[in-house]
């Protein structure tokens, strides 16, 4: 059941990042937005951890104002960075520009100097229509955000089917992590990662799967 699957990831995560602060000092994570976190996160928030040292970095982020209903930043500050992980360094995607190109140069300076890489894990999580990230399979900026020889580790992409320009991480970053997680609920998604869509088992989720050299722990359950 859906508690139980959050109380293992948590406990997951905690080892994960216990074990990198021990060895390195800091740990370093990337998490998705959405709703099916919430939950994960507020018991996250509550966890015995020096979060101090944790830094959170975000997989992608709608272009919207971080204090828009629909910004990944804000659902993190209001369900992550609470409790014990206030102390916790969050560290956004969307830049005050307006220009999202010119945001995208902003985050990937921050990942050269900010977040510390590689990511100790990175959580993902998944759409039906198979977009993991922001690798929309309608988007023609996917070939590019999936490019494992490319130097851009953030890209934007502007999926047809979405309201609001995107800025994710490209593939790039998500292959060094030293751990990562896919993390989904429900029936249909689970048809979607397994059978695909009329059987087009080529869908972003199953093209990075095949390109991470890492196994990817997949955590799911029905609702």
């Amino acid at each position: 059941d859906r508690p139980a699957l959050e109380q293992a990831m948590v406990a997951s995560i905690c080892s994960i990042v216990n074990e990198a602060i021990a060895s390195q000092g800091r740990a370093s994570l990337a998490f998705s937005g959405g709703s099916t976190p919430k939950a994960m996160f507020a018991q996250l928030s509550q966890a015995d951890l020096d979060w101090e040292k944790i830094t959170i970095s975000l997989v992608d982020e709608r272009w919207v104002n971080n204090d828009h209903d629909q910004s990944n930043e804000r659902m993190f500050r209001e369900n992550i960075l609470q409790n014990k992980a206030a102390n916790a360094t969050l560290v956004g995607m969307k830049a005050p520009h307006n220009d999202i190109n010119a945001g995208v140069s902003d985050y990937q300076s921050k990942l050269q100097t900010k977040i510390p890489l590689p990511f100790d894990l990175v959580i993902l999580g998944m759409g039906n229509d198979g977009h993991t990230a922001s690798w929309f399979p309608d988007a023609a900026e996917l070939p590019q955000a999936m490019d494992v020889n490319s130097e851009q580790l953030v890209v934007t992409t502007r999926p047809a089917s979405q309201p609001t320009d995107r800025i994710t991480l490209s593939i790039v970053p998500v292959m060094t992590a030293r751990n990562i997680f896919l993390h989904i609920t429900g029936d249909d998604k689970k048809q979607v990662l397994e059978k695909g869509i009329d059987n087009n088992l080529c869908l972003p989720i199953h093209q990075a799967l095949d390109m991470l050299p890492q196994a990817v722990d997949i955590y799911w359950t029905e609702s």
